[in-house]
């Protein structure tokens, strides 16, 4: 029945958005889900694009094995060239690109909180990169707790273009982009496997993404923790074995994620260079966060002397420039439509030395070959999937 039902999600008429978003893929989730195959659901989504969308898309000349490499996927077993295929990939090696599935199934149960304290990126970057879906990408940062064996995790979304309702970068530089935060305490036992969270799970509060449709279907996928979860690990891959309730009769089936270890503040970085010099984030934010977590790679290599706190200089500063400029306007947006003419004058004068502290930058000598230096890098930086 289900892979009768996968044909006709797949097959069926209509444009691309209708057939990957539309109708028939939602029912077939519900199908699947129904049937007790919720760990088939998560594949239907990258099995219909491998097999029927892709074959009518536009595809990138690139080197598979390039792809892999900037974007730390791991090789699978088997051919993973295929000249016809989205990436220059075959079908198995693009399933590595929605998760890592040699960590799936050879990680092993966590029983020490402390093994899982760092950053970690998470390893679904197939529909961004086949440009299907808006780019975005999940972090999480895991850190002790405040009682002894308890953990922090603070769950991110990486958004580089900030949606209209609020920012996602304040004016110390600083992302805003929570989802969720959650501190556990080591159940006893040897593993870390935890029931339902529902009721201690700290929320973030702002719009994510463009539009509240879009907002409240990324924030659903992020929700690992409302259900039974657990960790496991193989060498520098996290594998979070999750679970997640049928919306109609609430059974509870399970999936795994995984994410990859990248070090702390590698991740905001490549963010705020692809927000600051408005690169493509499914191209670059992946690729550049782990040349950024490694210390080496072409984008490395080419940042000069200063390397990588020069960089970090430069786009701390054009970020907080750039969230007092959004602030300024809001501000004076404001001030007109409620007559303040003082307040307008006031916030008009302060965009004044905004731009003024904007100009600086453009012209210091330093600054501009540092910017020059960097794009004449950047398209050879990571590989062109286009």
């Amino acid at each position: 029945m289900f892979i009768g039902t996968l044909a006709t999600a797949c097959k069926g008429g209509g444009t691309l958005e209708q057939q990957v978003f539309g109708v028939r893929l939602p029912l077939l989730m519900a199908e699947s889900l129904n049937e007790g195959n919720f760990a088939m659901m998560r594949w239907v989504f990258a099995m219909c694009l491998m097999g029927v969308v892709l074959p009518g898309m536009a595809r990138a000349e690139v080197d598979c094995s390039a792809v892999q490499a900037a974007f730390r996927v791991p090789v699978p077993a088997g051919v993973s060239d295929d000249p016809q295929g989205a990436l220059g990939c075959s079908r198995v090696a693009l399933e590595m690109f929605v998760a890592n599935r040699i960590a799936v199934e050879r990680a092993v149960p966590v029983s020490d909180p402390a093994d899982l304290h760092g950053v970690w990126l998470s390893d679904l970057v197939l529909p961004q990169l086949i440009g299907v879906e808006v780019s975005g990408q999940e972090v999480l940062v895991v850190a002790p707790g405040p009682e002894p064996d308890s953990l922090k995790i603070t769950q991110y979304w990486m958004k580089a273009v900030e949606p209209p309702a609020n920012p996602l970068w304040s004016e110390d530089a600083e992302y805003l982009g929570l989802v969720a935060e959650v501190t556990l305490t080591k159940p006893g036992g040897d593993t870390l496997v935890f029931d339902g969270l529902a009721n201690s799970i700290k929320f973030g509060s702002l719009q994510l993404e463009f539009g509240r449709s879009h907002d409240l279907l990324i924030k659903t996928r992020l929700n690992h923790f409302e259900s039974r979860f657990g960790f496991r690990i193989f060498e520098d891959v996290l594998v979070l074995d999750s679970s997640m309730q049928h919306p109609i009769t609430r059974d509870v089936q399970e999936y795994s994620q995984t994410y990859t270890r990248i070090a702390p503040g590698a991740a905001e970085l490549a963010l705020g260079t692809v927000a600051v010099f408005q690169f493509n984030q499914a191209r670059y934010f992946d690729c550049l966060t782990h040349q950024i977590s490694d210390g080496k790679g072409p984008f490395v290599d080419a940042l000069g002397e200063d390397g990588l706190p020069g960089l970090q200089r430069h786009v701390e500063k054009r970020i907080r420039l750039s969230a007092q400029r959004k602030r300024i306007s809001n501000e004076m947006d404001a001030a007109w439509s409620r007559g303040d003419d003082a307040a307008y004058d006031r916030l008009r004068q302060e965009m004044a030395r905004f731009a003024e502290q904007m100009r600086a930058i453009y012209i210091d000598p330093e600054q501009r070959a540092f910017v020059e230096r960097f794009m004449a890098t950047a398209p050879v930086a990571c590989p062109d999937i286009r």
